[in-house]
């Protein structure tokens, strides 16, 4: 079975297998990071202000993964994951299509749709991330794979259609670890790569 194949496979069964927004990271309960001291200390960047900005840019060679712009890359990953987590929260589904393929989108799609008939609201609030790598590169039929490792720290929050706080805290934040992988086909007239696949770090 082709790379793609059981990348996409594995990304529907994490999503079926858990809430969505615990998919979306990693959290390390014994670890909160700190309280909210107040809203100018987040660093939040809204999905709409950086509309118009490039996802994730290739490098001038997008052919050859070795000849790639690393640092350039993890930046505009970097906005990609910031975009893609607001998305999500918002449920701002017209985003998330210019950001994610496959059975991906179909499965974030779904899981909102669960969530309006629930009358739950997700709030996500990405103060930093920490750190950006990538940790994986191939190739495989004309299209380009680059899986990143995101560290950053977040503070989730669930409520009911009153407002009331059914999950997390809203002053806790939490360092959260996200696997993605992005692709770009190689013949691909779009600079912008698509998130195809999400991932659970291994404990």
């Amino acid at each position: 079975m082709a790379f793609l194949d059981l990348v996409l496979l594995g990304a529907i069964a994490i999503f079926l297998g858990y809430r969505l927004w615990v998919v979306l990271g990693t959290h390390e309960k014994d670890k909160p990071i700190r309280k909210r001291q107040s809203k100018e200390e987040d660093v939040v960047i809204p999905v709409r202000a950086r509309a118009s900005a490039p996802v994730v840019e290739s490098s001038q060679n997008n052919t050859a993964v070795a000849n790639m712009d690393e640092d350039r890359f993890l930046q505009g990953a970097n906005i990609a994951f910031r975009k893609i987590v607001d998305a999500y929260a918002m449920g701002d589904i017209a985003v998330l299509k210019k950001l994610l393929d496959g059975p991906l989108l179909e499965t974030f799609e779904d899981a909102i749709e669960k969530r309006k008939k629930a009358r739950k609201n997700l709030e996500v609030d990405i103060s930093r991330i920490v750190t950006s790598e990538i940790i994986d590169k191939r190739e495989e039929k004309d299209i380009t794979y680059i899986t990143v490792r995101f560290v950053s720290e977040q503070c989730l929050v669930t409520r009911n259609g009153k407002g009331k706080v059914m999950e997390g805290d809203p002053d806790r934040y939490s360092e959260v670890t996200d696997i993605w992988t992005f692709s770009r086909p190689h013949t691909h007239t779009d600079p912008n790569w698509k998130l195809v696949a999400t991932q659970v770090p291994e404990a």
